[in-house]
Protein backbone atom coordinates (compact mmCIF):
# COMPACT_ATOMS: atom_id res chain seq x y z
CA UNK A 1 0.00 0.00 0.00
CA UNK A 2 1.07 3.57 -0.61
CA UNK A 3 0.23 7.02 -1.72
CA UNK A 4 0.61 8.83 -5.24
CA UNK A 5 1.79 12.00 -4.50
CA UNK A 6 0.66 14.45 -7.49
CA UNK A 7 2.75 17.94 -8.05
CA UNK A 8 2.37 20.33 -10.51
CA UNK A 9 3.28 23.92 -11.74
CA UNK A 10 0.64 25.07 -14.22
CA UNK A 11 0.40 28.59 -16.16
CA UNK A 12 -2.20 31.02 -14.53
CA UNK A 13 -1.09 34.83 -16.58
CA UNK A 14 -4.01 34.16 -18.89
CA UNK A 15 -7.68 33.37 -17.94
CA UNK A 16 -8.02 30.48 -20.02
CA UNK A 17 -4.57 28.96 -17.97
CA UNK A 18 -6.72 29.89 -14.60
CA UNK A 19 -9.65 27.91 -15.82
CA UNK A 20 -7.64 25.23 -16.83
CA UNK A 21 -5.82 24.89 -13.22
CA UNK A 22 -8.79 25.35 -11.56
CA UNK A 23 -10.62 22.81 -13.81
CA UNK A 24 -7.48 20.23 -13.08
CA UNK A 25 -7.71 20.98 -9.31
CA UNK A 26 -11.34 20.41 -9.41
CA UNK A 27 -11.06 17.25 -11.36
CA UNK A 28 -8.41 15.79 -8.79
CA UNK A 29 -10.54 16.49 -5.87
CA UNK A 30 -13.83 15.12 -7.53
CA UNK A 31 -11.31 11.65 -8.13
CA UNK A 32 -10.95 11.42 -4.13
CA UNK A 33 -7.52 13.64 -4.34
CA UNK A 34 -6.36 14.76 -0.50
CA UNK A 35 -5.29 18.57 -1.12
CA UNK A 36 -1.88 18.96 1.08
CA UNK A 37 -1.37 22.27 -0.64
CA UNK A 38 -2.48 24.32 -3.43
CA UNK A 39 -0.37 22.46 -6.29
CA UNK A 40 0.41 19.06 -4.35
CA UNK A 41 -2.50 15.87 -3.78
CA UNK A 42 -1.98 12.38 -2.73
CA UNK A 43 -4.10 9.48 -3.36
CA UNK A 44 -4.30 6.22 -1.49
CA UNK A 45 -3.14 3.32 -3.40
CA UNK A 46 -3.48 -0.15 -2.11
CA UNK A 47 -1.53 -1.75 -4.81
CA UNK A 48 0.71 -1.18 -7.60
CA UNK A 49 -1.57 -1.74 -10.24
CA UNK A 50 -3.99 0.45 -8.39
CA UNK A 51 -1.15 3.02 -8.64
CA UNK A 52 -1.12 2.08 -12.59
CA UNK A 53 -4.68 2.90 -12.84
CA UNK A 54 -4.74 6.80 -11.02
CA UNK A 55 -1.51 7.80 -13.42
CA UNK A 56 -3.45 6.88 -16.67
CA UNK A 57 -6.28 8.62 -15.35
CA UNK A 58 -4.27 11.66 -15.15
CA UNK A 59 -3.01 11.44 -18.11
CA UNK A 60 -6.16 12.13 -19.27
CA UNK A 61 -6.74 15.00 -17.10
CA UNK A 62 -3.19 16.62 -17.61
CA UNK A 63 -4.03 20.27 -18.68
CA UNK A 64 -2.12 21.54 -22.13
CA UNK A 65 0.49 23.69 -20.75
CA UNK A 66 2.56 22.99 -17.13
CA UNK A 67 4.33 20.22 -15.70
CA UNK A 68 2.53 17.53 -13.38
CA UNK A 69 4.75 15.02 -11.97
CA UNK A 70 3.72 11.54 -10.17
CA UNK A 71 5.51 10.53 -7.05
CA UNK A 72 4.49 6.93 -5.34
CA UNK A 73 5.53 6.68 -1.63
CA UNK A 74 4.84 3.64 0.71
CA UNK A 75 2.67 4.29 3.28
CA UNK A 76 5.89 4.02 6.03
CA UNK A 77 7.32 6.82 4.25
CA UNK A 78 3.93 8.68 4.26
CA UNK A 79 3.81 8.00 7.96
CA UNK A 80 6.83 9.55 8.25
CA UNK A 81 5.83 12.42 6.72
CA UNK A 82 6.42 15.41 9.30
CA UNK A 83 4.65 19.00 9.38
CA UNK A 84 6.43 21.91 10.21
CA UNK A 85 5.00 25.35 12.01
CA UNK A 86 6.81 28.31 12.61
CA UNK A 87 5.70 29.82 15.94
CA UNK A 88 6.51 33.37 17.05
CA UNK A 89 10.14 32.49 18.51
CA UNK A 90 11.21 28.95 17.51
CA UNK A 91 10.33 26.33 15.03
CA UNK A 92 8.69 23.14 16.17
CA UNK A 93 8.41 20.01 14.97
CA UNK A 94 5.23 18.19 14.74
CA UNK A 95 5.19 14.90 14.12
CA UNK A 96 1.18 13.99 15.64
CA UNK A 97 -0.58 16.65 12.97
CA UNK A 98 -0.91 14.57 9.88
CA UNK A 99 -2.76 16.05 7.35
CA UNK A 100 -6.13 15.44 7.59
CA UNK A 101 -7.41 12.09 5.49
CA UNK A 102 -10.98 12.08 4.01
CA UNK A 103 -13.05 9.54 5.54
CA UNK A 104 -12.92 7.41 1.96
CA UNK A 105 -9.42 7.18 2.64
CA UNK A 106 -9.13 6.45 6.49
CA UNK A 107 -10.28 3.00 5.71
CA UNK A 108 -7.21 2.34 4.62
Amino acid sequence: MGWLLVLFDLPVTTSQERRDAAHFRNQLLDCGYLMLQYSAYARCSVTLEKKQGLVNELREMVPESGTVQCLFLTDGQWGNMLTLHRGKRKLRRLVEEQPQISEQLQFW
